[in-house]
Formats: C-alpha cells, sequence, structure tokens
C-alpha cells in the first residue's frame, strides 16, 4: 500500500495545494508590483527629460544665437517658429526620426529614444522656441529587466522554500495519522487484533483513533467467539466420529455383502474426510489461541520421508504418478529438531497437495539438501492449472481450486506449524510448475543450551 502512494498522499495532495496557490498569489502580486515599478520609473525618466528639456530651453537664445551643448547620450533638436516662419536651429546627427519632433504631445517614445517637448516664448515676444531633448530608454529597460530577474527568482525561491514549508508541515500535522497507519499495519502483519494508540490531541485524528479501536474491539469478540466454537466443536465432535468410524471399521470385518461392504467403504471415506476437517479446526483455534503443544526431538528427516513415501504409494500409483527421490549424498546428516507428529502431518499435508494437484502421467520430484547450516526439504510438480496469486495459499479456507477436495486449512496449518518449530515455508509457481520448500536448521549432534528452542524437553 505504501507505494500508493507518495502520488496520492494527502501530504503530497496538501504540498500541491500550497505550492500552487502561493505560485498564483506570490506571481499575480509580481507582476502588478513589476507594472508599479515600471510605471513610476517611466514617469520619473518622463519628469527628468522634461526639466532637462525645459534648463535646455532656457539656455538658449535668438539673439544672438546662442545654442547650449546636449550632454553624452542625449539628442537635441530646437525649432524656431514665428508667424508662418519655421526654421531648425539645431539637430543631433543620432536624432530619431526626421527631426520634426514630437506634435501635439510633450513626451513620446520613438525609436530607442524617449523624448520631451518644451514650448515657451521668445525673449522678444515674436516667436516661440521649440526644445525636443531625446534620451536612450536602454538603461531603463535593463533596469526594468533586471527587476523581473529578481522578481522571478524570489517568486522561485519562495514556491521552494514554501513547498518544503509544507511538506514539512503537513507531515507534522499527519503524523499522528501516521502513527495510527503503522499500527493498524503491525496488527494485520501480527495477525492479532490489538488496539492502536490514541493520540491525545482532542481533535479528528483521536475519534479516528478511538472509532479504530471500538471497531477493533468487536473484531476481536467475534475472532474469539469463532475459536471458542471452532475449539469447542472439535472437541464434541471428536469423540462421536471416532466411535462411528471403529464401528464401521469393525462391521467391514463382519460377513456381509459386496454392497453392504461397498455401503460401509463409502460412509468410511466421508467419516475421514469429515475427522480431517474436525482435526484441522481444532488445530487452527490451537494455532490462534497460542496452546498447541510441541514436543521437539531429533529427526532424520531423509528417514521420516522415505518412510511417509512408503506409506503414500498407493495414491501416487492411483494417479500414475512417477515420484523421484533425491538425497544430498555430501551431507553429513540430514537431521533436524522438530516435533515429529506434526511435521508428519504437514509432509503429508505436501505430499497429499502435490498429488492432488498434479498433471497425472507426470513426475514429482522430492528432494532433501543441505546449505550451510540449513535443510532444506521440498517438493516440485506439474500444475493442472495455474497458480495466479501463490501467496494467497498461506491464508486459511483458500483454495487455489476450488474443484478439488478440501478446505483451505491444510497449507495454512502446515505454515504456522513450521513457523512455531523454527522453520519456513516458500511456495513459488511458475511456468506450469509449482514447489514447496521448507527450511530448517540442522542439527547434526545435540543442540546447545543457548540455541534449543523453548518447547525443548528438558
Amino acid at each position: 500500500m505504501s507505494v500508493l502512494r507518495p502520488v496520492r498522499s494527502i501530504r503530497l495532495k496538501i504540498g500541491l495545494v500550497f505550492g500552487v496557490t502561493f505560485f498564483l498569489g506570490f506571481a499575480g502580486a509580481a507582476l502588478y508590483v513589476f507594472n508599479r515599478v515600471k510605471e513610476v520609473l517611466i514617469q520619473q525618466d518622463i519628469r527628468s527629460l522634461t526639466q532637462r528639456a525645459a534648463s535646455l530651453s532656457e539656455r538658449t537664445s535668438i539673439y544672438p544665437l546662442v545654442i547650449p551643448l546636449p550632454e553624452r547620450g542625449e539628442v537635441l533638436l530646437l525649432w524656431y517658429t514665428t508667424g508662418r516662419f519655421k526654421k531648425r536651429l539645431y539637430i543631433s546627427p543620432r536624432f530619431p526620426g526626421q527631426g520634426a519632433g514630437p506634435s501635439g504631445r510633450a513626451t513620446a517614445p520613438s525609436d530607442t529614444f524617449q523624448l520631451a517637448r518644451f514650448v515657451r516664448q521668445t525673449t522678444d515676444g515674436y516667436g516661440q522656441l521649440t526644445t525636443v531633448v531625446g534620451r536612450s530608454n536602454r538603461p531603463l529597460a535593463r533596469q526594468l529587466q533586471q527587476i523581473g530577474w529578481l522578481l522571478t527568482v524570489t517568486l522561485l525561491m519562495s514556491m521552494t522554500l514554501s513547498g518544503l514549508g509544507a511538506w514539512w508541515l503537513s507531515g507534522w500535522l499527519l503524523r499522528p495519522l501516521r502513527t495510527i497507519i503503522d499500527s493498524a499495519r503491525s496488527v494485520n502483519r501480527a495477525e492479532q487484533v490489538t488496539p492502536i494508540p490514541t493520540p491525545k490531541t482532542g481533535d479528528e485524528l483521536q475519534e479516528l483513533a478511538e472509532t479504530i479501536n471500538d471497531m477493533l474491539a468487536r473484531i476481536r469478540q467475534a475472532v474469539d467467539t469463532q475459536h471458542n466454537f471452532f475449539a469447542a466443536a472439535s472437541h464434541e465432535l471428536r469423540t462421536p466420529l471416532s466411535i462411528l468410524r471403529t464401528e464401521m471399521e469393525v462391521a467391514q470385518r463382519e460377513t456381509i455383502s459386496d454392497r453392504e461392504r461397498l455401503f460401509l467403504a463409502s460412509h468410511l471415506a466421508e467419516l475421514r474426510r469429515l475427522s480431517r476437517l474436525v482435526d484441522d479446526l481444532l488445530a487452527m483455534s490451537q494455532l490462534r489461541a497460542g496452546t498447541l503443544q510441541l514436543r521437539a526431538e531429533r529427526i532424520e528427516l531423509d528417514d521420516l520421508t522415505l518412510l511417509l513415501t512408503e506409506r503414500y504409494h498407493a495414491p501416487i500409483n492411483q494417479r500414475q504418478l512417477y515420484l523421484a527421490v533425491r538425497f544430498d549424498d555430501t551431507a553429513l546428516s540430514l537431521t533436524i529438531l522438530a516435533d515429529q507428529d506434526k511435521l508428519t502431518n504437514v509432509l503429508l499435508n505436501l505430499l497429499d497437495n502435490a498429488v492432488k494437484y498434479a498433471t497425472p502421467n507426470t513426475q514429482l520430484d522430492l528432494t532433501i539438501l543441505q546449505q550451510d547450516e540449513t535443510i532444506v526439504w521440498s517438493i516440485a510438480n506439474q500444475t493442472v492449472s495455474a497458480v495466479p496469486d501463490p501467496s494467497r495459499l498461506a491464508r486459511e479456507f483458500y483454495q487455489a481450486d476450488a474443484r478439488q477436495d478440501g478446505y483451505g486449512l491444510g497449507l495454512w496449518i502446515s505454515h504456522q506449524v513450521v513457523r512455531l518449530m523454527g522453520g519456513i515455508i516458500t511456495v513459488a509457481a511458475e511456468e506450469g510448475f509449482f514447489r514447496v520448500e521448507i527450511r530448517f536448521k540442522s542439527q547434526p549432534g545435540q543442540p546447545p543450551a543457548g540455541d534449543r528452542p523453548d518447547w525443548y524437553p528438558g
């Protein structure tokens, strides 16, 4: 669930919403500030240029003709007008346009210059002096560009800092929720229904934790009721089933007709199947309650395997299968520490599954190998149908093929029993083959006192 999920996590959504909102707000504010600064700087430049035009106009004289020279970077245009007479007194070499100057407006942009126009009466009162001063607007454009870059960099840095701040803040706010999630996952992994920690925040998170704990308490009660029912029903059914099976087996030895013998055999097979179900339910309830008793003893795994394959010879022949058994000839000892009765049930269950689900007229490969200090028992078979999700086989009441006999408890019980004995079961399915593997720690000699499990006798 965790890989859910970074893309869809609440923390990421909060960060994105905060980042987009901040970007839009700051970008709008930055654009407004830039336009205002641009307007102020242009007005200031126009005011300065107008004042410069007035200053040059005051310093200009018609009689005698005195023309002040423009400063470096400036252009100047002087017109003298009296009645219909119009004379250009001076024009700078780099003056833009045709030298007519702006008409009707005090200021106007022209090419790369900003022009300002100033008109006054001459001192003799007979004419007008028009002074047009221009200055390159490139310095102003560079200044505005620098301000724009500064605002852009500030925007990016602010977005980064705000994103990091939103990520940290959302993580801090969601930390109690993460604790609830981790606790709930640990409950699922441990297969135990235990309360999760309740944060004392007085908000919705505390209410959520309390609601989940109420739900878990109801689940715990339902699970306990189920386990108690399984245990009680199993204990109550074992005795009458054993009596019925014994009576039918005795009746089969009597002098009866073939029809009656066939009838008893059919009923005896159903009783045995029902007895196995009762035994599985009892084992499941004991495993869930932690009351399953184990007695550790040293077992020669190769000898026990050969004994069980001899007992299972008839079902293998009925399915027209060939069993290939291979032991590790280089291993000094294939001895493990386990409960022999429980291990026998586990191996018989795995043999039964391999025979039941194997393709007819194929080979079963049973091997026992030693890898370092580990004994590996495995059985592989070709499957009739594909197993879509082998990991689900370890769940109780799950069957890969509902058409086969069984109740989906055997492999789950085997997993739990082997785990209690210090081993590991793994299953794998690929390209029409199914393989089950059990790993136990090798015990070539008497186990040291420090390495003995809690259930080791003495």
